[in-house]
């Protein structure tokens, strides 16, 4: 029985941006505790689906903070994220409340409680935000890129790999479509995400479909050089991606260039 729940356990890492920065939104949550500030902190996570697609959710911290200035609370909200793996939500947990991020947020909507209430509640939210700072963890956490983090994932945004799909457009030089996709590499706790630009341009050749990708990235950057390296292949494993040109191709209705499109079609429906 506890071997099948480890087993099913789910993994979380934390989104970061490619500079290892977390992002964070703070909501101050009225009328739950007369004797405490209370804020909702939102920060988005990835659950890890199979070896290659990670699912975006949000993960919510419940931070109460005394009036007075003697005490504060956490909670965490794990209503979206069944069976998550203890050690890995401690990591979490414990990387947040180093963030100087968290620190800023709070502080902000202490100093807007601060201008804009109560002689009262103006000098409960200086004593709050005075324990708050003096009890935050010393330091700013540092992050370092782990060269060896080569795993790359599928981020998906609502159940959609793919965002910002265009139109498929024709030119004489063939058809080409521009989108969006979200990649990351996952370091211990941490899912450090890339948004990268892409354009896929395909074109008659002979009695074969031809096909190149751009993809918007420096390739000075070792991650980006990852992306180059592997994502017109896997893009071309994808059926759902492939599915979802297809789609747009067949949305097309131009006169100029319709025998061209159809032969494009047909061809780009056999690769799938």
């Amino acid at each position: 029985m506890n071997n099948n729940s480890q087993k099913n356990q789910t993994m979380l890492y934390l989104a970061s941006d490619e500079l290892m920065q977390t992002h964070l939104t703070c909501t101050k949550i009225s009328n739950r505790n007369k004797d405490e500030f209370t804020f909702s902190i939102r920060v988005f996570c990835y659950v890890e689906k199979n070896n290659s697609y990670a699912k975006s959710v949000p993960l919510y911290l419940i931070l109460g903070l005394n009036k007075q200035g003697v005490g504060m609370s956490l909670a965490v909200d794990l209503v979206n994220i069944p069976n998550v793996c203890p050690m890995q939500l401690k990591k979490i947990i414990e990387h947040l409340q180093k963030s100087p991020a968290l620190l800023l947020i709070v502080c902000q909507q202490l100093d807007k409680i601060a201008s804009s209430s109560s002689i009262e509640e103006a000098v409960q939210a200086k004593l709050a935000k005075h324990f708050f700072i003096e009890n935050a963890p010393k330091g700013i956490t540092s992050f370092t890129t782990n060269r060896q983090a080569n795993e790359l994932y599928w981020l998906m945004q609502k159940n959609q790999m793919i965002s910002d799909m265009d139109s498929f457009k024709l030119d004489g030089e063939g058809g080409h479509i521009a989108f969006t996709v979200q990649i990351g590499f996952k370091h211990d706790f941490i899912m450090q995400c890339y948004e990268v630009d892409c354009m896929m341009h395909m074109f008659n050749e002979d009695e074969k479909l031809g096909y190149y990708f751009e993809l918007y990235l420096d390739q000075e950057n070792y991650h980006h050089q990852l992306l180059y390296e592997t994502l017109p292949d896997q893009f071309m494993d994808n059926k759902t991606f492939l599915n979802q040109v297809l789609e747009e191709m067949k949305k097309r209705n131009e006169e100029q260039y319709d025998d061209y499109l159809q032969d494009l079609i047909e061809k780009f429906t056999a690769s799938i």
